[in-house]
């Protein structure tokens, strides 16, 4: 790096250091919890905690789950600590790509099915085998308290404010239980969350000890203590002299402290790093030499490099100096790589993961060679249909791996793709990605879409968030766009220009364009393209489908359909023109 380089990175290592400082505050618990048979001669209760540290407690949170054995099973025991034990080890097992809500209930879903397959008549007695067991789960990550129940175990949230309950009893007003594990083979989970504040207590109870001990008299004895083991034995006891006959158990966890609002400790440690200033070639950075500057614009810069320990070829990313200050842009461009590392599929750029102690700021991608779509097209203005549905049939592919990871690409469109020679596809970007895992970090108070706008799915111009439908739109302007070298909705590149109402956005029929198109492909873009998503494809398999006219009688249906359902606008003008005709004869006869 030359010495003009070495004195901007200084000056920005001065400033970055002054502008920031340590705050790594994380989300803090303490925690204590009592079970015993009471009154039974069995203790068909069960709980668990975990606690996590670092990036586990980040993407996965702390984890307190109790179960509560129905009596009337003759496994109950069995089946609740079953439950607990294996609903931990299965949720922290999930991709960390996954929200808070479809890891959990992917795993209760999963657990329900195994109990339910349990019942069987025993060899030994005779008996049907009853896995049956009430449910509720806690997860604390972020800021927020997630909770997932089922049956009649209790979630409360203790403070200054009072007590506060988070769930409800699932059972009749008779007091007879009507949702538990194991007892159907579609289970109903109620999922909520809730805010969080230091000092709130989360407790959770069995029927056996919040049916008999007064709130009050549970909020005298957490205040009575610090120490939280103490206060569930005591909490426990008590429900025992008001007369609970059943298994008591309490499990309670104090918030000490939150954690930063700044997306996550990872996004916080790597913004300390410096962002490079524009590299020439022949300037190394770190063990990277930089062969060719690939592409310099004002929101990045991308270099062709050699990996001098590894003897490779790899591409270099990093953001522009202009975005130095621009903490959602810096948040966005470290998910990128944090999601490059994850993802591992032939069909989307790895990033490699970063491992040194660099001082700079910068993704090491792998290198892809080809082009850009955009530039595939330029060079190809009248590509065939078939190769038109084959890149698409990949692009659905790379959309189908982030789909299975809880993630939505939101920006779909020529540019962030490559193609090689032999015309497969891989898809180079995702800065602009809603990641499930991270939907708490992320903003979600966006107003406008992400991604760039004449490619944006009309709804999320109306306040809806974006979703794989959304991207499915996305992938049907990229087809258009590849069969004509036009945007079905003409340039969008103000949000000022984009329609007001589904009603107003008018498709333009591709084969206007072209004449060795198929007459029926008009069908089947402008529903891909539907301003409306209920009357849009629902799924990428239909709407791949009827584009490589798999599913010919829903197409041959879309072409019969009258005038007036495939086109109402042309219908009415069509009867507006007779109506016409007919008035001016009448006029002139």
């Amino acid at each position: 790096m030359g010495s003009s380089d070495l004195k901007q990175v200084k000056s920005l290592q001065e400033k970055v250091t002054s502008m920031r400082t340590s705050n790594s505050a994380s989300l803090e618990v303490t925690f204590g919890g009592y079970s015993c048979q009471g009154a039974k001669a069995e203790n068909q209760d069960a709980f668990a905690l975990k606690i996590n540290q670092g990036q586990s407690l980040e993407l996965k949170g702390h984890i307190a789950v109790i179960a509560d054995g129905v009596s009337s099973a003759n496994q109950a025991a069995k089946a609740s600590q079953m439950s607990v034990c294996h609903f931990i080890d299965e949720y922290l097992a999930t991709p960390d790509t996954w929200s808070v809500h479809k890891s959990a209930t992917k795993v209760i879903a999963s657990l329900n099915n195994w109990l339910f397959s349990q019942q069987v008549v025993s060899d030994t007695k005779g008996e049907l085998q009853q896995w049956f067991s009430t449910f509720s789960a806690v997860i604390l990550k972020g800021n927020r308290c997630h909770l997932f129940h089922i049956g009649d175990c209790q979630v409360a949230k203790v403070n200054d404010d009072g007590y506060q309950v988070l769930t409800r009893e699932h059972a009749t007003s008779g007091g007879i239980l009507n949702r538990a594990l194991g007892a159907v083979t579609h289970i109903e989970i109620d999922a909520s969350t809730s805010a969080m504040a230091i000092g709130d207590i989360i407790m959770l109870s069995c029927d056996g000890v919040y049916q008999y001990v007064k709130p009050k008299h549970i909020r005298a004895l957490l205040k009575s203590t610090t120490d939280l083991e103490q206060a569930s034995k005591a909490i426990t006891t008590l429900a025992s002299e008001q007369g609970s006959l059943d298994n008591l158990t309490c499990l309670l966890i104090k918030v000490e402290q939150l954690p930063s609002q700044q997306f996550n400790d990872l996004v916080f440690h790597r913004k300390q790093q410096v962002i490079p200033p524009a590299l020439n070639v022949g300037v190394s950075l770190d063990h990277f030499e930089v062969l060719d500057v690939l592409e310099q614009t004002a929101r990045s810069h991308v270099y062709l490099a050699k990996d001098n320990q590894a003897q490779r070829l790899v591409v270099l990313k990093m953001p522009s100096l202009n975005f130095i200050d621009d903490e959602e842009y810096l948040a966005n461009f470290i998910k990128e790589g944090w999601l490059g590392e994850k993802l591992s599929h032939p069909s989307i750029m790895q990033i490699h993961p970063w491992r040194m102690r660099s001082q700079f700021l910068y993704h090491v991608c792998e290198y892809v060679e080809g082009q850009t779509l955009a530039a595939w097209l330029q060079e190809n203005p009248k590509p065939s249909f078939t190769k038109v549905c084959a890149i698409a049939e990949q692009i659905v592919i790379c959309l189908r791996v982030f789909q299975r990871h809880d993630v939505v690409h939101s920006d779909i469109k020529l540019d962030n793709f490559m193609i090689d020679e032999h015309g497969r596809i891989k898809l180079i970007d995702f800065g602009s990605c809603n990641v499930g895992a991270l939907a708490d970090e992320q903003n979600n108070n966006q107003h406008q879409p992400q991604g760039t706008i004449s490619y944006s799915a009309p709804e999320l111009f109306y306040g809806q968030k974006s979703s794989h439908q959304s991207e499915l739109f996305s992938v049907a302007v990229v087809v258009y766009q590849l069969l004509t070298n036009r945007l079905p909705y003409g340039e969008l590149s103000r949000v000022e220009q984009v329609p007001k109402q589904f009603s107003l956005w008018r498709y333009r029929p591709v084969t206007s364009y072209r004449n060795d198109l198929p007459t029926w492909l008009d069908m089947v873009l402008s529903k891909g393209l539907n301003a409306d998503p209920s009357m849009r494809y629902q799924h990428y398999s239909e709407f791949i489908g009827d584009l490589n006219n798999r599913n010919q009688d829903n197409v041959l249906l879309q072409v019969k359909r009258p005038l007036i359902e495939r086109d109402p606008v042309k219908f009415w003008q069509g009867v507006s023109a007779i109506l016409m005709v007919i008035t001016l004869l009448q006029l002139f006869w």
